[in-house]
């Protein structure tokens, strides 16, 4: 197991792709922690289930105070950070509306939980990583900032931010051996979006697959190799990059 002994937290894995992604990193012999706003029970179910080793915390990655306390309840479980995986976000819910119609607060909650959420938790957990001069921070991006995607300006853009704040930080973070990586994941299907039979949702899915090289649907099982790549030792001489798990929809 690549992961054994490691520590990982992976935020918004309460459900669908940050699921998948804690229960891959379990799979792999990480001890994972569950960080989200929503209950993580099943998470840590599934995990159990099947020999792991699991921690629910209840974190809201735009607060300070919340991002904090999540960094001191696992190391004083653990001892140690040796993974943060920067999937939270707010997306599920949002509409597709000209730029000019989104309103101030959309535009702010986008922004705090998917860009000053990602800020907070990497200030949360680099200083344990620092100590123990080893670290992967894995953030999580989406193929939209390739595609430039309308009627979304604020997700968008704040995906964007998602990729050029793993370079700037792989950089400042040189000589500590923390890695920084991020990963533009395509327009994935979950059991949730799966369900859904309504006009836009199937456009969408189809629009996606006509994109790709790869002719069917993307799901959160593509993108689970990568994202422990990058978290094990594997990936050691990687670092302020950005890979596409994506089908081949874009080539960057």
């Amino acid at each position: 197991m690549r992961l054994k002994d490691r520590v990982a937290i992976v935020t918004g894995a309460a459900r669908g792709i940050g699921q998948a992604y804690a229960l891959a990193l379990a799979r792999e012999g990480a001890t994972v922690v569950v960080a989200d706003v929503l209950a993580c029970s099943e998470t840590i179910a599934q995990i159990r289930e099947n020999g792991g080793q699991s921690l629910g915390l209840t974190v809201d990655v735009a607060d300070p105070q919340s991002t904090e306390a999540m960094a001191a309840n696992v190391l004083l479980h653990f001892g140690r950070i040796d993974i943060l995986v920067n999937n939270a976000a707010v997306f599920d819910g949002l509409e597709l509306i000209p730029f000019e119609e989104i309103s101030e607060m959309e535009w702010d909650r986008v922004m705090a939980v998917n860009v000053k959420g990602l800020w907070l938790c990497c200030k949360a957990v680099v200083p344990a990583m620092k100590k123990q001069a080893r670290g992967r921070i894995i953030n999580i991006s989406s193929d939209t900032i390739w595609l430039g995607r309308p009627f979304l300006l604020h997700y968008v853009t704040s995906k964007g931010a998602v990729f050029v704040f793993t370079r700037a930080l792989a950089r400042e973070l040189a000589g500590t051996g923390i890695n920084v990586n991020a990963i533009t994941p395509g327009y994935t299907v979950t059991g949730s979006t799966e369900a859904r039979v309504d006009p836009d949702t199937i456009a969408r899915r189809a629009a996606a697959v006509d994109r790709q090289i790869i002719k069917r649907n993307e799901r959160p099982e593509d993108l689970t190799g990568t994202v422990v790549f990058l978290a094990s030792d594997e990936s050691e001489f990687i670092t302020g990059q950005t890979i596409n798990v994506n089908g081949g929809a874009t080539h960057h």
